[in-house]
């Protein structure tokens, strides 16, 4: 089963299909398949093959972005949190679902809480990260629909979101 996730690289938005993880990673890049080898990174300098070509590359990471310098070029790689990008693929953001299964760690917003984009509503753990779950947008907290350590499977409903001034029930 494949994975995709899409990437702005200096400003041109690319489609990243990870086809397989074992017994080597494949990717497919806007459809070109690639196979990438011996992967590591030490003190932001990660060392890699592709298609049998040694690379090397230096990282560094912010916030929602990926600065790597290849080839005597640096590139800027954009990237969205991948519930907030599943949320837009969907078509709304009235309600945030799991991107992934996993178990709700902390709880940030209750029922009535006015909320603004980007605040914190809860933070969940999968796949032995944890991730915070934001609001995608300005809003009033309309139900969450987890608690504290309770598991949820992929596409379950975390949050509920009604606009600021709709009448909740």
């Amino acid at each position: 089963m494949s994975q995709k996730l899409q990437l702005e690289l200096d400003g041109v938005t690319h489609e990243i299909d990870i086809l397989a993880r074992r017994p080597r990673l494949v990717v497919a890049i806007d459809g070109r398949p690639c196979t990438v080898d011996a992967f590591t990174i030490s003190g932001g300098t990660s060392e890699f093959v592709v298609d049998g070509t040694p690379r090397r590359a230096h990282v560094a990471c912010g916030e929602n972005r990926v600065d790597v310098r290849l080839d005597g070029r640096t590139h800027g790689i954009g990237f969205k949190d991948a519930i907030a990008a599943a949320q837009a693929e969907a078509g709304g953001d009235d309600e945030l679902h799991a991107d992934m299964p996993g178990v709700a760690v902390e709880i940030h917003a209750a029922s009535g809480d006015v909320v603004a984009t980007g605040d914190t509503l809860l933070v969940i753990e999968s796949m032995k990260m944890q991730i915070n779950i934001t609001a995608p947008r300005d809003g009033v907290v309309a139900t969450v629909h987890v608690e504290p350590n309770a598991t949820f499977d992929k596409g379950a409903t975390l949050v509920t979101l009604h606009p600021a001034d709709s009448e909740t029930e």
